[in-house]
């Protein structure tokens, strides 16, 4: 019988990688490069540098990108493993560096910079931590020893960091995430109940003593609370761009929105591409999430099931905040669009979660 295995098939790359999930990153990373080209324009005269860079920072971003995933996506399952819990300490590592020996940015203490060069580690904590929770809950599940409360004691230490930092929202994603994948793995509720409650009083404490969370929930609920000239002009570029939008270059509202390549790329989208280029985009992103769920839901291992669906809601929700936020469903939060928006350690932490979903699917698909 193993005599008629082909020793090549576990090297053909392409035979085993998930053409859908792969076909509809590059196109998200198309939709990324029309908008960085319109953001040139957008841009002109408004920096110190010339504003092709930013295109081509954005076309080395795609192409590392493209290498993660590609050199990720041919690992084994015990290899992400171990690439996870070396990219999850260095993150942490580089977090303590940014709060401590690094100036603050906007307020907060996320960044590491050298010269013209920064990158927020936090970023790579999602896609490290949500696969090696998967790892600690399965041992939990099979030997029921202290995996969970180590699982628990990484949650805490990423909260921390986090809420220092301050990152309110990557917290609120992380630590929901996180939820799921515990609600989903049946741990006992007298388990989750005070995690839960522990949650809603940290909640309730960065409400109080973060201004700048209060002020935007506030904000959100009560219009008279603070400036609304970012969600309105966000507003505005939806109901100008129309159906079919004003063309590439031909936005006149969106232009105005300072995070306009990052945050608010969704509003450049909705009025130079339409509302039926946008709708074509989320139909991208909801393809790859309901790809990944029906993949996981045929495995029997308890680790891949999990590993996917963490990766999968964390790639989705962040999807969800950064689209709510541009169209004020949510309270604004400084969260990007996967492989469209402008930023290097998203751009990497968004690669590094399709070469793990990649990989995992791989194995899945190898292991029938």
């Amino acid at each position: 019988m193993i005599n008629n295995i082909n020793p090549l098939k576990n090297y053909n790359w392409w035979s085993n990688i998930d053409k859908l999930i792969l076909i509809s990153t590059l196109l998200l990373l198309l939709f990324g490069v029309i908008s960085m080209s319109s953001i040139n324009q957008h841009f002109d005269g408004k920096f110190y540098f010339p504003t092709d860079l930013l295109l081509k920072k954005h076309l080395i971003f795609c192409i590392v990108g493209l290498v993660i995933i590609f050199a990720l996506s041919q690992f084994s399952l015990k290899h992400a493993i171990f690439i996870s819990l070396f990219i999850f300490v260095l993150s942490i590592i580089l977090c303590l560096a940014a709060i401590f020996f690094f100036p603050e940015t906007k307020g907060a203490n996320r960044w590491i910079k050298f010269y013209n060069f920064s990158f927020q580690p936090s970023e790579f904590l999602k896609p490290s931590f949500i696969v090696l929770s998967a790892v600690l809950l399965g041992r939990y599940k099979i030997k029921n020893d202290y995996s969970f409360f180590l699982n628990i004691l990484c949650l805490i230490t990423i909260s921390s960091l986090l809420i220092l930092q301050p990152d309110f929202g990557m917290f609120i994603l992380i630590f929901a995430v996180w939820l799921i994948q515990i609600l989903s793995s049946n741990i006992n509720l007298k388990i989750i109940i005070p995690i839960v409650l522990s949650f809603i009083l940290v909640f309730l404490l960065c409400f109080f003593t973060l201004e700048h969370v209060k002020f935007r929930i506030m904000n959100f609920f009560f219009s008279e609370v603070g400036d609304n000239y970012q969600i309105s002009k966000s507003l505005d570029s939806f109901e100008n761009g129309g159906l079919f939008g004003k063309g590439i270059g031909e936005g006149t509202i969106a232009k105005n929105l300072p995070d306009v390549h990052s945050d608010f790329i969704f509003a450049l989208i909705g009025e130079e591409l339409g509302g039926f280029f946008a709708i074509l985009i989320i139909g991208v992103y909801i393809t790859i999430y309901f790809r990944i769920h029906i993949i996981s839901q045929r495995s029997n291992n308890f680790f891949i099931v999990t590993a996917l669906t963490g990766l999968a809601n964390i790639f989705i929700f962040q999807v969800i905040i950064n689209i709510s936020s541009s169209l004020n469903i949510i309270p604004t939060k400084g969260m990007t669009l996967p492989f469209i928006s402008y930023g290097g350690s998203s751009f990497i932490s968004s690669s590094i979660i399709v070469g793990f979903i990649l990989l995992l699917i791989k194995e899945e698909k190898n292991g029938k």
